[in-house]
């Protein structure tokens, strides 16, 4: 990727003069099956010039669910700068929207005098806060005929799109054919240092062009980070496959361990991301995260390694482990090493037996996982 970085052949992008931005787009755009693409900064950036690309007129409502990324980790944008009034969702535990909800929604302000009136619907996919849950194709079917029958448009969050088609083994247009526009992450599991695209219709990406000029998103030589991005889409379903498989095996781990400690579903990890419910109140994900970064003298002397794991606390009672490119096989051994070594130190300093090893052998999955992040 560097290296391709390194020999990219660049020029003005603000102009539309960068050649290897220009064939990404061009790519990207024919990957998702959209007449034109965009390259942007960020996936932060391309979410907010979808929805004011979309949403133009004052008092224009979007529908979104209430974990969604575009909700609760982009500030706000689309109020801030956008000055779009956000109509919240219950999220359901597979990241999806509840239908009839959805409809019940839109209806209450279809023809109102007194009712914002919904214009968007946005929808995550994968779903983070979920768990890295992939949308079902008959729903999106379902959501595209609710959207056409009341006239709105969908914009679809794809920042992990790419893992969602790997998961499914679709072509990513099956996805997006459903949607007006998508965003596209390069920077999470297609590896790349920067960059996002977001992608729609000839007219839409002109208004796009527009917009990123005006948050301030115009690039000179941005061919070196198309470059990098380029490297990643021709490697996505060997790195993503490999990124779900060890996501898978770490989770299986987990379960296989039956500690008291800690819990995961393993039916409801679907990409790279596995959400670890922690199962006893004395014991807090923020502190769990702590012990397994840190490193002491005592697991050096029992397991004869020292191993740092990063992972992120999510919920009240669980914590995030996400896979990437960087992250082998080996890494993922290692780290459901170190939980277990983790988990049975908290349980001896609490004074506790240590639970049996095969405590989950022949036991149901546990279900008590909840929502996750970015």
């Amino acid at each position: 990727m560097r290296q391709a970085m390194a020999q990219a052949e660049v020029g003005d992008d603000d102009y539309g003069e960068d050649p290897t931005v220009n064939e990404l787009q061009r790519l990207a755009a024919q990957l998702l099956g959209m007449e034109e693409a965009l390259f942007v900064p960020t996936s932060t950036m391309a979410n907010l010039i979808a929805v004011m690309c979309h949403c133009q007129r004052r008092g224009a409502q979007l529908l979104v669910g209430r974990e969604a990324h575009l909700h609760v980790f982009e500030q706000g944008g689309v109020a801030q700068v956008a000055g779009v009034h956000s109509q919240v969702l219950q999220d359901l535990p597979d990241g999806t929207l509840d239908l009839d909800e959805l409809e019940s929604t839109v209806r209450a302000g279809y023809g109102s005098r007194y009712h914002p009136r919904s214009v968007l619907i946005c929808l995550e996919n994968t779903h983070s806060s979920a768990g890295g849950r992939v949308l079902p194709l008959a729903y999106l079917r379902e959501v595209r005929l609710l959207a056409d029958r009341y006239k709105l448009r969908i914009h679809m969050d794809g920042a992990r799109l790419m893992n969602a088609a790997v998961a499914q083994g679709v072509a990513p247009a099956q996805i997006t054919q459903h949607c007006d526009s998508i965003s596209l992450c390069f920077s999470k599991g297609l590896g790349a240092p920067a960059g996002a695209l977001v992608a729609g219709c000839r007219e839409f990406v002109a208004e796009a062009w527009r917009i990123r000029k005006l948050l301030g998103g115009g690039m000179r030589q941005a061919g070196v980070l198309a470059a990098a991005a380029r490297v990643g889409l021709e490697r996505m379903e060997e790195t993503l496959q490999r990124d779900h498989s060890n996501a898978h095996r770490f989770a299986q781990g987990v379960w296989e361990l039956g500690s008291p400690i800690c819990s995961v579903n393993p039916s409801a990890v679907e990409t790279n991301m596995v959400l670890v419910r922690v199962a006893v109140p004395w014991l807090s994900p923020e502190k769990l995260c702590e012990h397994m970064q840190a490193v002491s003298e005592e697991e050096v002397a029992e397991t004869g390694q020292a191993v740092s794991v990063r992972l992120f606390p999510w919920t009240a009672r669980s914590l995030r482990a996400v896979w990437h490119c960087d992250v082998s096989a080996q890494d993922t051994q290692l780290a459901a090493n170190k939980l277990k070594f983790v988990a049975e130190q908290c349980w001896r300093e609490r004074g506790a037996a240590p639970a049996r090893p095969d405590a989950a052998h022949g036991s149901k999955h546990p279900c008590g996982c909840s929502a996750a992040a970015s």
